[in-house]
């Protein structure tokens, strides 16, 4: 607030004033904003929870699809690939130069085609 007290003096009382109002106004949406995000992370931990014990439920009954009225909940696998990071890079590189190292051009291929699958599992609201 020292700005407000800094500011020139030809400035009208009613600037100085929206002024502090705008910088209040800001504060009080920072407060709730904060709370919001507060409130939007412990709802999503709960989501979290229901969707594996969801997702556990129907891969035990061999689910892959649940309809509702507003919806229909999908249970699938999605395989993908890992990131590449510096040691699966050097493993890859290490594949491949131990069998000649004259070829570079073919050590991108080695490298990709050596990354280590993921399956990603979720569970999704597609609505109608």
């Amino acid at each position: 607030m020292d700005f407000i007290t800094n500011m020139e003096p030809e400035l009208n009382t009613d600037i100085k004033e929206e002024f502090s109002n705008n910088v209040k106004s800001y504060l009080i949406l920072e407060e709730e904003l904060t709370k919001l995000n507060i409130a939007v992370r412990e709802r999503k931990k709960k989501q979290k929870i229901l969707s594996e014990m969801i997702m556990r439920n129907m891969q035990h009954n061999d689910k892959h699809q649940i309809k509702k009225k507003n919806g229909v909940l999908i249970y699938k696998n999605k395989e993908s690939f890992k990131g590449l990071n510096k040691k699966t890079l050097m493993n890859g590189l290490t594949i491949y130069f131990n069998k000649d190292e004259n070829k570079a051009a073919e050590a991108h291929k080695t490298i990709y085609d050596n990354r280590e699958k993921v399956i990603k599992t979720t569970l999704k609201l597609k609505k109608f």
